[in-house]
Formats: structure tokens, C-alpha cells, sequence
């Protein structure tokens, strides 16, 4: 069970409603009665009895099976009865001996929600405790985004110094995200103040995404001004959002753009972000780009992207004309993207490709995704193979593949290749791998094996 750990020494300051969490240590343990007065009551709940430190006033208010406005908003704390700091506490100490289940979680996020109000920082120190301990992340959510909606500044802060990578990442996307909603040019300007790696990325992605739903010129204008990484992830949350809208235009102010870096990063997300809604039209733009480098960088993220969706749908665009200035760089994604779903349908697709050069690329990716997932189904499909050139690439890459976890049986398939100087690279390729667990058995087999001439078997015994 997780152990609710709660700050020593609380003083809530009646009149100002200032709190101060003094957290000298933590502890388990119950502690004595915690002097206090009474925290100032939001309007309309000053009929409330806060006598009563019970969970009793939470429960009636039943507010778990309604929808709740955000945590720390005003309407949050007229829903909430006015408990002080103190009973909070012993409200979460009480959850201790309580049974896990949806009722506790509820229990909790409604005792967090309050404290947030009284002291958002006490709160999410409170959340990252329990997070460390294994507990839920979305109470550090919630937290985090109370903290923002009342200082946003501190909460970026705080998140951004937490030790934990997936605290920090999951604390400053609530935070950007609240702040950027609420003050998009303050949360752009605090991004420099933030640590040099992902927090800054994470947080510039997540204003650009608010700069250009709220006005795009603004956005592209703020986005010109960054550079490096962070000028990367501006532009991604800047495409996003106006892809969803209208991707031509995003496109043409792209490509006007003087910056070579910014044009191709943009052409690169816009390509990503377009495909996934509208293939068909993104790889249409894609014919219409006069400059083949920026054409390349455009179709390499479509294909990407439009592979890894719907491979299915890639391999029937594959047998167009359109697709065939980009079929070697494609067939290869495609294959190995279906045979990640179904080896035996993208096996079948892969040996019936017409092109002699395509085809073996094809093989070559469904024969290494399938040796990773089952290697004995990828053996089986091999051996069944009735054209020496196919079954010679497939060979090759399934030994190749193999190699790094049996290069035993690696070796053996390999020298099953009819072709010789195929041959040859494949054994060596595995024979090299094989060195890294086994040398003495690699060597065996050099020496042994008659597949290789005496100049390559040399080479390798070196």
C-alpha cells in the first residue's frame, strides 16, 4: 500500500488565506494534533461545518460521479467543501488503512484537489511522493495542472528540476498546456528559463500548438525567431495544428521560407502530420514540389509515416506509376511494417512483385522482420521458395538476421546459397557475429565448413 507521507509543521494563516508548508521531514506515523485556524471559506460554502475532519463532507458531496472542472479552478472550489490543511492531512492519512478501489482513488483526488487550492506546491510535492512510490500519475497530473492555473511560472519550475524523466515530461506538458491556454505569450517567453533537453522541446511544441490555434501569423512569426531544437519542436506544434486546417497553405508559406533548415523541417512535419489524415492528398502535393531535395524530404516523412499506418494501403500504392520514383526506398518500409502484422500476407506480396530488384528487397525485409518474430515459420516460408533468386535474398537476410541470437543455424542456412559471392558476404556476416559469443565454434566452422573458397575461409580466420 502506498504510504500517504504528509509534511510536519503546516501553519495555514487565517485573513490572507496564505500557506505555509514547512516540511522540516516526512513521516508515517500520525502525528499530535497540528495547530491551525481555520483556512478562509470560498463563497457559497460558509454554511459548511469544518468542524468534523472526516471524509464525511467529500462523500456528500458526491462529486466523483458528476463532471468536475478543472483542479485548483474557482468552480473546483465551490464544489469542494472548505476543508483547512489540517483536515486534508488527516483526510490522506486516513486512506492509509483504507481499502484500494475506485472509492480511495476518488477519496484522494478530491483531498489533493483541495490542498491544491490552499498550497498548489505542498500539493504537487505531495502527488511526486506518491508517484515515486508507484502510485498514479494522474494525481501528479492534476496537481501539476492546478499548480500552473495559480503560478504558472513557479509550477514550470518545480516540474522542470524533478529528477524523474517521465515526471518532469508528464508535470510540464499539464503545466505548458494550462499555462499556453491561458497565456500563450508568457509561457513562450519562460521556455528559454527551462533546462537544455526535453523540457524545452516538450514545452515549445505544446505553446506552438496554442500560438496557432489563437493566431497563426503570431506563431509563424515567434517560430522564425528560435533555432535548433527547439525552433524543431515549435514548428511541430505550429504544423499540427495548421495541417488540421489547411495543409496547402501551410505548405506554400513553407516553401517561401529563406531558411533552408526551417523549410525542410517544416516540409518534414507537414508531410508526417498530413499523410495521417489524408494520404492521397499529401503524396499528390509531393509531385507538384520543384525541388527534388525538398520533394525527397517531403515524400521520405509521408512514406514513413504512411507505411508504418497502413502498410496494406502503401503496398497497393506501391503498383501505381506515381510510386515508382520512390518504390526502392519504399518497399523495404512496406514489407517489413506488414510482416510485423501478418509475415505470411506480406511473404505472399513481397515473391510476387514483378520487378526482379524490388522484389528481392521486398523478400529481404519480410525475411529479417519474420526471423525476429518466429524463426521457424520464416525457415518454413524459405524452404518452400521455388525461384533460386528469391529464395537466395530471403536467405540471405534471414541469416543474417539470425545470426545475432543462433549463429549455429545461421551459418548452416547460409551456406545454402546458390549464388556465390552472396554466399560468401552472408557467411561472413554471420561468421563475424558468431565471433562476438563463441569464437572457438565460429572458427570450427570456418575450417570446416566446405561452402567458402581457401582465400575467403583465410580471411575470416584471421
Amino acid at each position: 500500500m502506498l504510504s500517504r507521507r504528509l509534511p510536519r509543521g503546516v501553519l495555514v494563516l487565517a485573513g490572507g488565506g496564505l500557506v505555509l508548508a514547512a516540511a522540516a521531514f516526512w513521516f508515517d506515523e500520525k502525528p499530535a494534533s497540528i495547530p491551525t485556524a481555520a483556512a478562509p471559506e470560498p463563497a457559497g460554502d460558509r454554511s459548511q461545518d469544518n468542524s468534523d475532519p472526516s471524509l464525511a463532507k467529500i462523500r456528500a458531496a458526491n462529486i466523483a460521479g458528476e463532471k468536475t472542472a478543472p483542479p485548483g479552478s474557482a468552480e473546483t472550489a465551490r464544489q469542494r467543501p472548505a476543508l483547512t490543511i489540517a483536515q486534508v492531512m488527516d483526510g490522506l492519512r486516513a486512506l492509509d488503512d483504507a481499502a484500494p478501489g475506485p472509492h480511495t482513488e476518488r477519496r484522494e483526488r478530491e483531498l489533493l484537489d483541495r490542498w491544491s487550492q490552499l498550497d498548489p506546491a505542498g500539493a504537487a510535492a505531495y502527488a511526486m511522493d506518491i508517484f515515486r512510490q508507484g502510485g498514479s500519475e494522474q494525481l501528479l497530473r492534476r496537481a501539476a495542472e492546478a499548480y500552473a492555473r495559480q503560478d504558472p511560472a513557479s509550477a514550470a519550475a518545480w516540474a522542470a528540476a524533478l529528477d524523474s524523466p517521465l515526471a518532469r515530461e508528464t508535470a510540464l506538458r499539464e503545466i505548458y498546456r494550462t499555462w499556453a491556454s491561458s497565456d500563450a505569450a508568457a509561457a513562450a517567453s519562460s521556455i528559454s528559463s527551462l533546462p537544455v533537453g526535453s523540457a524545452r522541446t516538450l514545452a515549445a511544441t505544446l505553446v506552438g500548438v496554442r500560438l496557432a490555434g489563437r493566431d497563426l501569423s503570431s506563431a509563424l512569426q515567434w517560430v522564425g525567431q528560435l533555432d535548433g531544437a527547439v525552433q524543431g519542436a515549435a514548428m511541430r506544434g505550429v504544423v499540427s495544428q495548421w495541417a488540421a486546417a489547411d495543409p496547402s497553405a501551410a505548405a506554400g508559406w513553407l516553401m517561401q521560407q529563406n531558411s533552408s533548415h526551417l523549410r525542410q523541417e517544416g516540409l518534414r512535419l507537414l508531410a508526417e502530420d498530413w499523410v495521417g489524415r489524408d494520404p492521397v492528398a499529401a503524396i499528390a502535393y509531393a509531385q507538384s514540389i520543384a525541388q527534388p531535395g525538398l520533394r525527397e524530404t517531403f515524400m521520405e516523412s509521408a512514406l514513413q509515416r504512411y507505411t508504418r499506418n497502413d502498410p496494406l494501403a502503401a503496398a497497393t500504392w506501391l503498383a501505381t506509376p506515381e510510386a515508382a520514383p520512390y518504390a526502392r526506398q519504399a518497399v523495404n518500409r512496406v514489407g517489413s511494417q506488414w510482416a510485423g502484422y501478418d509475415p505470411a500476407a506480406a511473404a505472399q506480396w513481397a515473391a510476387s512483385i514483378p520487378d526482379n530488384g524490388l522484389r528481392r528487397r521486398a523478400v529481404q525485409s519480410v525475411a529479417r522482420t519474420w526471423a525476429n518474430s518466429s524463426p521457424a515459420e520464416a525457415s518454413a516460408w524459405i524452404a518452400s521458395l521455388g525461384n533460386p533468386a528469391v529464395r537466395n535474398a530471403a536467405t540471405a537476410a534471414f541469416s543474417s538476421t539470425l545470426a545475432r541470437t543462433d549463429p549455429a543455424t545461421a551459418a548452416q542456412w547460409a551456406t545454402s546459397i546458390t549464388d556465390n559471392g552472396a554466399r560468401g558476404r552472408t557467411i561472413s556476416q554471420v561468421v563475424r557475429e558468431w565471433k562476438k559469443s563463441d569464437s572457438p565454434a565460429a572458427l570450427t566452422f570456418v575450417q570446416t565448413t566446405p561452402a567458402i573458397d581457401d582465400n575467403l575461409r583465410q580471411r575470416l580466420l584471421r
